[in-house]
């Protein structure tokens, strides 16, 4: 009689957790939800800014509110991202130092122009977003096909991004102005290896995050 009152209590408690497992769950789903939209509408005022204040500030104030609202979202894989982001930004950013000057006044730090370096690190971690969202939908699982979707995604948003910053924001890098741009666009004025390395450093920022064992931001662990 006992051990049939134990079981019924345990069942019981077993029950009950389980409910309030799923409700977690569901909340957090409704919480994405909210968030995804937060994020979009973000974007949307950032563009918006980016056409009114000066490009350096614009860019450099919304990368730095990116770091307390990730963590007070408490998305920390998001986060680890955006720092990757940053470090390869930081990378490029010294190696071609002397290519950028722009026709517009811009900060400068450490010898270093501000916009390009701020722009790569927020360009980078939000194309990322975007696929993280996709892959996540789409359930890729071997790399290659993790890689080629992210390549899908961010040639033509960087393609997108350049036209529109040099065309609708007059944000032009008149220190390679010299050099032919990409046909297309009319945008990306550079030698040959700086517009190579503009398609490549996406590439090189996504193989860093999978080497280093980034997990997809979207991706959600089941309680066990």
């Amino acid at each position: 009689m006992n051990m049939n009152l134990f079981n019924l209590f345990k069942n019981k408690i077993k029950k009950i957790f389980s409910n309030s497992q799923q409700q977690i769950e569901f909340e957090f789903h409704k919480w994405k939800k909210k968030l995804m939209f937060l994020d979009k509408l973000m974007a949307i005022i950032f563009v918006v800014f980016l056409g009114i204040f000066r490009p350096d500030a614009i860019v450099i104030i919304g990368y730095f509110i990116l770091f307390p609202y990730l963590l007070i979202t408490k998305r920390k894989n998001a986060f680890l991202h955006l720092c990757i982001a940053s470090i390869v930004a930081l990378i490029w950013t010294i190696i071609a130092s002397k290519q950028y000057g722009y026709n517009q006044e811009m900060w400068m730090f450490l010898g270093l122009n501000t916009f390009p370096l701020f722009a790569w690190a927020s360009g980078l971690f939000t194309i990322y977003l975007i696929y993280s969202h996709w892959e996540h939908k789409l359930k890729f699982k071997t790399p290659v096909k993790k890689l080629l979707l992210f390549i899908a995604l961010y040639w033509p948003m960087l393609l997108i991004l350049e036209t529109v910053g040099y065309h609708y924001f007059n944000i032009q890098n008149v220190a390679t102005a010299i050099y032919a741009g990409l046909p297309l666009c009319n945008c990306m004025y550079a030698p040959l290896w700086m517009q190579i390395s503009y398609f490549a450093l996406g590439p090189i920022y996504f193989i860093v995050c999978e080497l280093i064992g980034l997990e997809n931001p979207h991706h959600i662990k089941k309680s066990k």
